[in-house]
């Protein structure tokens, strides 16, 4: 409060030469101890007792008392104990915190060991401090370059459609080989279904396949469902289309070389054509791809597609994206689709649909082409062709680095994970877990 008091005093009494006597007092020494405290009136009038507190009176009355006007009551010395005049060097003196500042040093870090200059050199793929000297003692960084960095998990929808196209075209070659295939089943009459075991101990129920296919489309729905709400969807999609497309092509030419005698002796097959031309083939094509070539609504009529079961197929692979992309915690969950899957391959058995090693070989196929695949997808060091890396040897190992050669490393199971901006209620963050 005094200090104000003094500040409008000296702005009153100096007029336009308030700066020179505010200076004045912002260079005033401190006339106590530090740490005192003693208000400045009570040690002006007080009796000095020794020689410092004379030093600080004297201090006191040479730099605001200079012209009269904002002067302190000066204490009475005797003549022969008169203060002495401060310097300039013992008001530097009284700042211990302040180094000595030099002409060539405007900052006050010259002449002084303890204070380095360092610059950042980029020397390749290292980068090293190095000293770097500078009149105005300046600290200059110079630093690389930045990189922008490619996002992780990049979306790349195109590459997403483009493998829905594939696998429209893949499933358009199973179609084809289906309907050249059912004109060379062997006749009901002449040869009846190959021995089974599952047959022979299981009997037969035609409705059990009503059952299986009810099971296909809700796993695969599932499927689908998880696929929408996960946070990386477009890269799970375009995984999930181009397996589909490569146990559709492998599945194409399995059924086609070898056919094998009708293993139903209820299931109705359309009668062959002794001269199928182009334009019948692509009718029965258009039939078949119409009712997503399943029987329970009458489109799929046509048989020999035994080698391996698209039906095992469908409801394995629903079952193997489900338990990979979503959360473990969600167990069970995944052992529900387990059970489905199991339930659907029995209930498919157990119409006679099928033979078993026909389903044997759709579980063995999907399961090792989808556990390859991700393991490729999941290591960056086997998406380099080299001597060591024997799963660059397949055929479809430049098709997988187009499509995943971007993907930095397993793609974390952030789900769910809500694709639309409305509500905003549902647009909680998703955890791994």
């Amino acid at each position: 409060m005094f200090i104000i008091m003094k500040l409008q005093m000296i702005v009153i009494e100096t007029g336009e030469k308030w700066k020179k006597a505010l200076l004045r007092m912002v260079l005033e020494p401190k006339f106590a101890d530090y740490g005192s405290i003693h208000s400045i009136g009570e040690v002006v009038n007080r009796a000095p007792h020794d020689q410092s507190e004379v030093d600080n009176a004297t201090a006191v009355h040479d730099l605001i008392g200079v012209n009269g006007n904002a002067a302190l009551p000066q204490p009475q010395h005797p003549p022969s104990q008169q203060p002495p005049v401060m310097t300039q060097g013992d008001l530097y003196q009284r700042q211990p915190l302040l180094p000595t500042p030099t002409k060539a040093d405007k900052w006050g870090s010259a002449g002084h060991p303890d204070i380095h200059e360092f610059t950042v050199e980029e020397d390749e793929d290292n980068l090293s401090l190095q000293p770097h000297a500078d009149q105005n003692g300046i600290i200059k960084i110079n630093m690389p370059t930045p990189v922008r960095e490619e996002p992780r998990f990049p979306q790349e929808r195109w590459k997403t459609l483009i493998a829905l196209v594939i696998m429209f075209f893949s499933s358009l070659l199973v179609l084809i080989s289906l309907a050249t295939t059912h004109e060379r089943v062997p006749d009901r009459k002449d040869y009846g279904p190959l021995p089974d075991i599952f047959f022979d101990l299981f009997g037969v129920h035609d409705w059990g396949l009503t059952v299986s296919e009810y099971l296909i489309i809700f796993a695969f729905n599932s499927t689908l469902f998880v696929i929408v709400l996960h946070k990386h969807r477009f890269i799970i999609a375009r995984r999930l289309f181009l397996i589909m497309s490569l146990l559709y092509i492998y599945r194409s030419v399995t059924m086609f070389v070898t056919v094998l005698p009708i293993s139903s002796t209820t299931y109705y097959c359309s009668p062959k054509s002794n001269h199928t031309t182009t334009l019948d083939m692509a009718k029965r094509v258009v039939q078949m791809l119409s009712g997503m070539g399943l029987s329970i609504n009458g489109k799929q009529t046509y048989c020999g597609d035994f080698i391996y079961s698209g039906h095992t197929l469908t409801i394995v692979i629903s079952y193997l994206f489900i338990s990979e992309y979503t959360p473990k915690k969600l167990y069970l969950v995944h052992w529900l689709y387990w059970a489905v899957a199991v339930t659907g391959v029995f209930m498919l058995q157990w119409s006679r649909s099928h033979y078993t090693i026909d389903v044997i070989i759709a579980y063995y196929v999907t399961t090792r082409i989808f556990w390859i695949y991700h393991t490729l997808a999941n290591n960056s060091g086997l998406k380099q062709s080299s001597e060591k890396n024997l799963l660059c040897r397949m055929w479809w190992f430049n098709l997988f680095l187009y499509f995943e050669g971007n993907v930095g490393g397993q793609v974390p199971r952030q789900w769910p994970d809500w694709p639309f901006p409305w509500p905003r209620r549902l647009h909680a963050k998703s955890r791994d877990s």
